[in-house]
């Protein structure tokens, strides 16, 4: 397995992982992507310059028969290694603490950089609901 920048080669195979996993494809033309490629692409990430040094980090998802081998960690690293910058993202409770392994800390919706804001209205992670939270962090 190995992990690295997308192409445009790449595009079907990202598809076909996010299709297959139910999720949008709103933001599969979006900022650069990366992948984990073992024969077919078994997991990825985006990044999306929402404004000049600010990044939102979207689409982190590994296929559901390789979680739990530290893909999704290799491809945080890498996208995080990439660019500089301050990072954003939107998650779920469940992921916090796997984000906080790499500087990530939380903060409130309001202390989003308006831009990153913006963003997370766009895509619909805000507002949320009670039965469905969104939690954001920053890095960098």
């Amino acid at each position: 397995m190995f992990i690295t920048r997308a192409t445009r080669h790449d595009r079907e195979d990202i598809e076909k992982l996010l299709v297959d996993h139910e999720w949008d494809l709103d933001l599969i033309d979006k900022g650069s992507a990366f992948i984990a490629r073992d024969g077919a692409v078994v997991g990825t990430l985006r990044l999306i310059e929402v404004a000049p040094q600010v990044v939102v980090v979207e689409d982190v998802l590994v296929h559901k028969d390789r979680r739990e081998e530290g893909i999704g960690r290799q491809l945080v690293q890498a996208a995080m290694n990439s660019r500089g910058g301050t990072l954003y993202l939107c998650c779920h409770d469940d992921r916090l603490t796997f984000y906080r392994h790499f500087g990530f800390e939380q903060l409130a919706f309001d202390d989003l950089p308006p831009e990153v804001q913006q963003f997370m209205r766009d895509t619909n992670a805000w507002p949320d609901s009670p039965e469905h939270r969104h939690f954001f962090m920053k890095a960098r």
